[in-house]
């Protein structure tokens, strides 16, 4: 069965007989699927359902089902959202809606679209400074580490520690819709091309064995954008729950 859709579709019949509603995400629900590209799908069952993420083999395919109720579902996407990745709203919404028996899929799916439509939430001056923080931080660690190959390993660590930060801050001070691993190059495409591609450019120069320094001048770029770069200054104290757990007083 070489058919994603129709696998999908096949394996909630024999799973989950009971299913109220299934959607197909991901990249297998558009055509873009790769020989290791897992079936995600959403199952939505009548409550109370245990509701879970599970990964299993089904005649051959990779699976992850996200099973869930649609008040579970609703929550989940709303968890998402303050996330900045909208991750199950983005399966709902654009996803191949497989089975519907009572609606649910298409109230999902609307809701889905409206959370997609309403973007990601402003992030607060406190989590941008943050982010600036640590990605002024990590820069400096790249430039500094020395040549040779004993540092070679450190290097490239920091580098994939730096794309992943530098992406989280362009993301929150757009703001737009967060990704990860595949979903990153992809989201930082969408989110500012311009930015994206120097940054990407750049670090594909480091890891192949390159310079550094267009990796580095692409996160200043960043940077810039969103608001400079910060060190010097930049204050962290102890959460709510710490604070609490060393007697300090708020």
């Amino acid at each position: 069965m070489d058919d994603p859709i129709r696998a999908a579709r096949t394996l909630v019949g024999e799973l989950f007989p009971d299913a109220l509603a299934a959607i197909l995400g991901g990249s297998t629900a558009h055509g873009k699927g790769t020989p290791t590209s897992d079936l995600d799908i959403v199952v939505v069952l009548d409550g109370p359902a245990e509701v879970r993420a599970e990964s299993l083999v089904w005649r051959s395919w990779p699976v992850e089902v996200f099973v869930q109720t649609y008040e579970s579902a609703l929550a989940f996407m709303r968890w998402d959202r303050e996330r900045g990745t909208a991750t199950l709203a983005f399966m709902c919404g654009r996803g191949v809606i497989l089975l519907d028996r009572d609606g649910s899929a298409a109230r999902l799916r609307s809701t889905a679209e409206r959370i997609i439509g309403d973007g990601r939430p402003a992030a607060s001056g406190a989590d941008l400074d943050r982010l600036r923080y640590t990605v002024t931080d990590l820069r400096d660690d790249l430039t500094g580490i020395p040549d040779g190959e004993e540092a070679a390993d450190e290097l490239l660590a920091v580098a994939a520690a730096l794309l992943n930060d530098t992406a989280a801050l362009l993301f929150a001070a757009l703001p737009h819709w967060g990704g990860g691993g595949k979903w990153l190059p992809r989201r930082l495409r969408e989110a500012a091309p311009e930015l994206a591609e120097p940054l990407l450019a750049g670090y594909r120069t480091l890891v192949r064995g390159g310079p550094r320094e267009p990796f580095a001048q692409a996160v200043g770029a960043v940077l810039d954008h969103c608001g400079g770069p910060l060190w010097a200054g930049f204050t962290r104290t102890p959460d709510a729950r710490m604070r609490a757990e060393l007697g300090l007083a708020d």
